[in-house]
């Protein structure tokens, strides 16, 4: 009977480890949509990390070394400024802070670990060509969504009007994911290694390229374009003499992408969509994102140096939106803005200078290593690279979506293949059986706190969508770190809502207490609406008064907050007051 070495056996539990990650994406359950756990495959994207890591701890034990990248202190030197702004500048949100740092620190982790298990670059490319059969598997799902109906909708999420989201439920980041497979079966193409592999395997390059190639064609992102444009433009000009020696490969390529291309622009008007909109960020006042850059920036320079706190950035953001609508007519926000659309420029507004510090840090020590790596390789990788990266500075990939942030950071580790080096741990016992105690306890954590979010994401969604006022599941909801706020909002209004048959007012005016709180640092639409009608309820027109100009100040021309303020004319009770608020 054939037993597996230690060798063996950590090398098949990293294959198995990584199909993990590399497919983790494809979970899906109903949601409510939005950003992090409230995404269910977020979770278990989350768990299979954890496990990633778990298995380095014990291999690394096991042979008493461990394995750090080149620059590896200035790597480590981005997740502990990030850390430390928070002791620093401060922290608005504790709750908001440790969540974020927290899948910073994992994914640094997840980055790590991986240089733990030793594999040869064989093994590498092994490891590369299963994400690109992953990425084949998203643009399947694209491809689906394209098509009428909603297909397997029990499997995969569909919208009526036929986008390709993906599993991600965002156009953007499907475009993003699809610009990077673009780069990546160039570049596996371009390999020393493409003559030896199976026909099978070559055929599953072409494959990936003309399903990426159609979804990002269709998509209807400018920034899936740019960057699928800009990283097979810099992947093909670094690896042209490599591609040479694969001439009917590389034309079969060619084919392939033109006609994965061509097809897009035809079964869709993506890249039309995605044209109107460059031409609309060209004209002056056209795109929101130019105000949003330049509010920031303004923010930013109220307090450069230390920013305005960690978590603070909506406040920070409002306040000064405000003001920018006072000096520029013609600009009206209407929707609230929890992310700039710019990762710099969070980091910027919430931590100043000391927090991009740390951006700086990772920057220049990842160009230091593709230009260490040379032309050839070094462009390769930052071909790679840039679809993601690029997609950081317009918008929020990483909050979105925790696939594209490991899908990210395992780009950067064949990246930092190069140069990496091992050092002996001589670690006691003791220290050892910590270590690992340690990690099983921080596997633990993750499946429990990932594992019951995939629980509430699906209740919370069952609660909003059927309607049933469900006080007691809410309540156990509320509990749940994550799912805090939305469950004691959807809680405490339906308590308020039932308790107006008796015309009672105590859970009505804790209601009022929760999102006078809430709105200090989440100026949110919906909870000013609620806010004004609940004091109407209440009879209180000073408050009510003062609610509406607050909304009306932040938002001045949104669409809820001046139908609930004409709703309130129609009311003879509250019609003066009312109209001697929006009286020019």
């Amino acid at each position: 009977m054939a037993t597996f070495t230690r060798e063996e056996f950590f090398l098949t539990a990293f294959f198995i480890a990584i199909i993990g990650v590399f497919f983790s994406a494809f979970y899906f359950q109903p949601n409510l949509g939005g950003e992090g756990l409230f995404l269910p495959f977020n979770s278990v994207v989350w768990i299979t990390v954890a496990i990633v890591v778990i298995l380095a701890v014990w291999r690394m034990w096991q042979q008493q070394m461990i394995r750090l990248p080149a620059f590896w202190g200035w790597i480590l030197a981005m997740p502990l400024l990030i850390l430390l702004t928070g002791f620093i500048v401060g922290m608005e949100q504790p709750l908001s802070w440790m969540l974020r740092i927290s899948a910073i620190f994992l994914g640094f982790l997840f980055f790590f670990s991986l240089f733990q298990f030793n594999v040869r670059r064989h093994t590498l490319q092994n490891a590369l060509y299963i994400l690109c059969g992953a990425f084949t598997l998203h643009g399947l799902v694209g491809v689906i969504q394209l098509l009428p109906g909603s297909l397997i909708s029990g499997i995969i999420p569909n919208m009526a009007s036929q986008i390709p989201i993906g599993m991600f439920q965002q156009p953007n980041l499907q475009a993003s994911l699809m610009a990077t497979a673009v780069g990546l079966s160039v570049y596996l193409l371009s390999t020393p290694d493409f003559r030896s592999r199976p026909v099978l395997a070559k055929s599953l390059l072409l494959l990936c390229l003309l399903l990426s190639s159609f979804v990002l064609l269709s998509a209807g992102s400018r920034v899936g374009l740019l960057g699928g444009g800009a990283a097979l433009l810099l992947m093909v000009s670094c690896r042209l003499n490599l591609l040479k020696r694969n001439a009917r490969w590389s034309l079969a390529m060619l084919v392939v992408l033109l006609v994965g291309g061509v097809g897009g622009l035809i079964i869709n008007d993506g890249a039309l969509r995605a044209y109107s909109k460059m031409e609309t960020l060209a004209e002056e006042g056209q795109d929101i994102r130019q105000h949003v850059y330049r509010i920031s920036w303004q923010a930013i320079k109220d307090k450069p140096l230390l920013g305005h706190g960690i978590g603070s950035f909506q406040t920070a953001f409002h306040e000064k939106a405000a003001e920018y609508q006072l000096e520029n007519e013609n600009f009206k926000l209407t929707t609230q803005f929890s992310h700039p659309h710019n990762e710099l420029l969070l980091w910027g507004v919430e931590s100043g200078i000391v927090g991009l510090l740390a951006f700086l840090c990772a920057v220049v020590t990842v160009l230091l290593q593709l230009f260490k790596l040379g032309w050839q390789r070094g462009g390769a990788m930052a071909a790679l690279l840039l679809p993601i990266a690029l997609h950081t500075q317009v918008e929020l990939p990483f909050y979105i979506s925790a696939y594209h942030w490991v899908v990210f950071l395992f780009l950067l580790f064949i990246t930092f293949q190069s140069g990496h080096k091992t050092y002996p741990l001589h670690m006691s016992i003791a220290a050892g059986w910590m270590i690992r105690s340690v990690s099983v306890l921080l596997l633990a954590i993750v499946v429990v706190f990932c594992g019951s979010s995939l629980y509430y994401s699906q209740r919370i969604a069952y609660v909003v969508y059927s309607g049933e006022d469900r006080f007691t599941e809410l309540s156990s909801i509320s509990k749940h770190p994550y799912f805090t706020d939305i469950a004691m909002r959807l809680l405490l209004a339906n308590l308020s809502k039932a308790e107006r048959v008796t015309h009672d007012t105590a859970i009505t005016l804790e209601y009022v207490k929760w999102m006078e709180t809430y709105l200090k640092s989440n100026p949110d639409v919906g909870v000013f609406v609620d806010l004004i009608r609940v004091y109407d309820y209440l009879g209180d027109s000073v408050q009510m008064q003062r609610v509406i100009k607050r909304a009306l100040y932040f938002y001045n021309d949104q669409p809820l907050i001046l139908q609930a303020v004409e709703d309130l004319q129609k009311n003879a009770s509250n019609q003066a007051d009312a109209s001697a608020l929006i009286a020019p």
